[in-house]
Formats: C-alpha cells, sequence, structure tokens
C-alpha cells in the first residue's frame, strides 16, 4: 500500500485468539510450542491472518484485562515461554525447578503463571549476568538502548509500583509525581536490581516474541495486533508523559474519557482514562503527535495490521467531569482528526490500519475513515435485528474495504448467542430464513458462511466459534469486572482437523 489506503488488505480470513489463551500448562498461554503449532494449524486451514488481543503487561488490580495495560509500549511477560528460555545456550543449570505446572488448561490462572514467570525469570538472569556468553549481552545493551525512550521510564515504573505497593503514581512521593530529577536520579540508583530485572523481562519477552512474528511471517499468516486508544490513568504512559494530558497545575485530570447515554446504557459510561491534549493554542501539540506516532510505529514492529480500539475518538470524544459518577454529564471535544494520520504518515509511512467504529458513528467519524481509507469493522451478531437496511447483513455490505467478524472478543460466542440471547421466536425465525437453515444443528457454520462468503475483504472468526462451543467460553463480558472475564483458554486436542478442513473448504470455495 502507498499513501492512503484504498482497498486495504487481501481477501483472506484469520482467526480471533489471544496468546493467554492458548494451551499450556504453566497457568496462561504463552509463546512457545502451542503458538508455533497454532500458526501451523492456522496455515493447515487455509488463514491468511491472526487476530490478538492487546499484548501490553496486566495486573491484577485490573483483573488481568489486556485493555488496561499498564504501558502501550512494553509486553506482557506472562507470555513469555519459560521452556523456551530454559533451552537458550547461555542458560546453565534447571531454571524450571520450583515452578508449578497445571493439568487444568481450561482457563487461565494469570496469578499461578505471574508466579511462575517471576522464578524463571530470576533464575535466568542469573544466569545471564554470569554468563561468557558475550552476544547474549551485547544483544541486551543494544535492546535497551534502542527501547530506551519507553524502557527506562517503564522500569523504573515497575521498580517504583512494588516499592509503593501501588500503581497510583498521584499518591506517590511529591518529588516521584512531579517527577523531579535529582529524585529519579535518587530512586533510579536504589532500585538498580530492580530496574534491571524489569528491562531483562522486556529483552526475554521480544526476543520470542519476535522468532513467532518471523515465523508467522514465513507461513503466510499476518498478525493484526490491537491498541486501545487510551491508556490508563495507573500506568507508566501517564505518569512519563502528563504534558499530553488534560491535567491541570496539581496533575489531577480536568476531564475523563468514556461515552454519553445511549441505547445501551441509560447513564452513559465512564472508564476513567485521562485524555489527551491534542492541540495547544489551537494547534496540533507536537508531543502528542510524535507520542501517538512512537505508539503506533513501536506496534507496527510488532504485527502487520493494527487494529485501533475506539476510533471514533480521533474525530470528538466525550469528555467527563472527573466528580460525575457515570457518562451523564459531558461535552464533546475535538480530535486531532486527519491532522494525526497525516503526521504518522510524514514519519513512518503507510498505516495499515483497521479503525473500530462500532455503536453510534456520526457521519463525521464515517467521513474521517473513509477518508484516510481505513476499513471498518461489521459484526454479524449485531446484523439480524429484522431491518432489511441494517449495515451488517453480508448483502448489504457493498464497499469491501472492511472486515466482517462473527463476533468480538466482547460478544457472546455466536453458539451462546443464538442459544440464549436470542429468545423472541420471532428473531430466531428471521434469522433461521436468512441464513437458510432448517434445523438450529445448523446455525453455526451456516453463521461462519455468511461472513465468509461476503464481500469484506476480511473475516474473522474467533476460534470458540470454529470450535463450535456455547457461551462457557466466553472471553470478556463488557460492564463486568472480576475472575470470570479474559480466563477461557483452549485445550490442545479440541483443534480437530474436522472444523480446520472444512474452513479451508469454505476459505478457498469463496475466495479466500
Amino acid at each position: 500500500m502507498t499513501g492512503k489506503n484504498t482497498s486495504a488488505f487481501d481477501r483472506g480470513n484469520g482467526i480471533l485468539l489471544h496468546i493467554s489463551s492458548l494451551p499450556g500448562e504453566f497457568g496462561v498461554g504463552n509463546l512457545g510450542k502451542s503458538a508455533f503449532d497454532f500458526v501451523d494449524y492456522l496455515k493447515k486451514a487455509g488463514q491468511k491472518y491472526w487476530q490478538i488481543l492487546p499484548m501490553g503487561p496486566v495486573s491484577s488490580g485490573y483483573f488481568y484485562s489486556p485493555y488496561s495495560s499498564y504501558s502501550s509500549f512494553a509486553g506482557n511477560k506472562l507470555f513469555i515461554d519459560p521452556e523456551t528460555l530454559q533451552n537458550e545456550p547461555w542458560i546453565s543449570g534447571d531454571i524450571l525447578h520450583g515452578i508449578n505446572t497445571s493439568e487444568n488448561t481450561d482457563l487461565s490462572d494469570f496469578e499461578q503463571g505471574e508466579k511462575n514467570i517471576n522464578l524463571v525469570l530470576k533464575e535466568a538472569e542469573e544466569n545471564f549476568r554470569n554468563s561468557s556468553d558475550l552476544s547474549i549481552i551485547e544483544s541486551f545493551r543494544d535492546f535497551c538502548s534502542r527501547n530506551s525512550y519507553w524502557l527506562d521510564n517503564f522500569a523504573l515504573f515497575e521498580a517504583l509500583s512494588g516499592y509503593f505497593n501501588s500503581m497510583d503514581w498521584r499518591g506517590w512521593d511529591k518529588g516521584l509525581k512531579e517527577r523531579d530529577p535529582n529524585v529519579l536520579n535518587n530512586f533510579r540508583q536504589k532500585f538498580e536490581k530492580e530496574i534491571g530485572f524489569s528491562k531483562f523481562g522486556q529483552f526475554i519477552f521480544f526476543q520470542q516474541w519476535e522468532k513467532l512474528k518471523e515465523y508467522s511471517r514465513t507461513r503466510g499468516i499476518k498478525i493484526i495486533g490491537d491498541i486501545p486508544i487510551y491508556t490508563g490513568m495507573d500506568s507508566a504512559d501517564v505518569w512519563a508523559n502528563t504534558e499530553i494530558f488534560q491535567f491541570d497545575n496539581n496533575l489531577e485530570p480536568e476531564g475523563v474519557a468514556g461515552v454519553p447515554p445511549d441505547y445501551f446504557s441509560q447513564t452513559g459510561q465512564k472508564w476513567g482514562n485521562p485524555l489527551y491534549r491534542w492541540f495547544d493554542d489551537e494547534k496540533p501539540f507536537e508531543k502528542t503527535f510524535e507520542w501517538w506516532n512512537k505508539r503506533i510505529a513501536r506496534l507496527l514492529e510488532m504485527v502487520d495490521i493494527v487494529r485501533i480500539d475506539h476510533f471514533r475518538g480521533f474525530e470528538s470524544f466525550w469528555k467527563i467531569p472527573p466528580d460525575k459518577p457515570d457518562g451523564a454529564v459531558g461535552e464533546w471535544e475535538r480530535g486531532p482528526g486527519s491532522e494525526l494520520f497525516k503526521y504518522i504518515r510524514k514519519k513512518s509511512g503507510v498505516l495499515p490500519v483497521i479503525a473500530e467504529d462500532l455503536g453510534i458513528i456520526t457521519e463525521e467519524v464515517n467521513n474521517l475513515r473513509e477518508g484516510e481509507g481505513f476499513p471498518g469493522m461489521k459484526i454479524l451478531q449485531f446484523a439480524y435485528d429484522g431491518h432489511s437496511d441494517n449495515p451488517y447483513l453480508p448483502e448489504n455490505i457493498t464497499d469491501n474495504n472492511c472486515v466482517i467478524y462473527t463476533g468480538t472478543h466482547d460478544n457472546n460466542t455466536s453458539m451462546g448467542w443464538f442459544n440464549e440471547e436470542i429468545n423472541d421466536p420471532e428473531t430466531k425465525k428471521y434469522i433461521r430464513s436468512k441464513l437458510k437453515i432448517d434445523n438450529d444443528e445448523e446455525f453455526i457454520w451456516k453463521f461462519i458462511e455468511a461472513a465468509v462468503t461476503s464481500r469484506a475483504d476480511i473475516s474473522i472468526i474467533p476460534l470458540q466459534d470454529l470450535l463450535e462451543l456455547g457461551s462457557e467460553a466466553r472471553l470478556n463480558t463488557p460492564g463486568t469486572s472480576g475472575n470470570s472475564n479474559w480466563r477461557w483458554r483452549v485445550s490442545s486436542n479440541s483443534l480437530n482437523k474436522k472444523n480446520m478442513e472444512r474452513l479451508k473448504d469454505l476459505c478457498i470455495s469463496s475466495g479466500r
């Protein structure tokens, strides 16, 4: 692609599956053998794309949600594969002793996974410090140098979060909160060991990720990554870059992110993320634009295509007073629009972007997306409301520059949706008629077929749908928190050959 996207991507089908949902015995899916095996599975199934969720570090405070990471640049060390690390030539001895493996792979055990990887990394770092392998030492130094623009602050943030037992940097000592250079230097010296450990973990994560990405490339599988538009208030990003966010002189937010009342919620939603300072005296604020340029560029070093969550926020965003309990009170504020993407293209080149444009979208948002040539999203579960002009119905998709999904990470599985959420007999009758099914056992494959045979350039099927799973396999329920979300995992024996071959045949017959 050159310049703005026209028809953005090759026609093809892909599977949505997050890294944490891969099978394995170390608590959480990781970048080891099961990830490489899954790439092979995709290849054998005739797939062209693998879509994942954000890969940033997560915490128990936000129930390990990938959309509540405390860094936009760092990787999630829970995805490091201990066995791959054990087999590195510079490792001597057994670094896996003392970790717990689990035969229960139906759900992610983030807590156990975190304990395991910390133990393994501690042992591995001791090996590294004592290593005579100059190549690995030089690789680490090069990694730290190339990534210093985010890594230095991230590692210090992790060290300080451990020291204060809190990521709420606004509650830290005044000198740290305001980033007094002398105070920062004192703490860098005080926590030199912890900072080194944090950087080492990032080094190992990106080593393993690069190997998986390269393997995916050789197998003809493109990876679609995900980037939330907002960052967490309690994050290294915000602490290190307060000037690009809307804070007052006391570093208190002038407004926070959310959405106004709509047909989903009478009170709107208050997310609480800090808002970007896009303009300074009506002129683009270059520091914010450059931070976004680096953020996009960093992710595009890791993946082939970027899906941007809540794309409408680039046109305008809902600003909520911090003291309000919900999103009912607020005001629209102008976003950066095409100026941001023009800036990024000038700095970094072509933008292979998918725009998440779900919900109530205005003409201005559509004009921005279409003007940039970014494909939007069509969700098949939203198509069957009985209205013949529903834009998500496959027959109404006239522009191929879009991505169609049976469902997303926020939806129920399609089987769960059809069996448990469609309670109106007339609606179910309408769905059966549209999909041309005689009995409900045919539903899931007719549903998948409707997506794959559509005009959309890319069709994406969550793995749960391919495996014909019900609501027990749902990954996330928006508006809820706790340990029920983000924990579903696939078992290795459920990746059956029959479904793989059926999907491959469907992709071949539909030109994917």
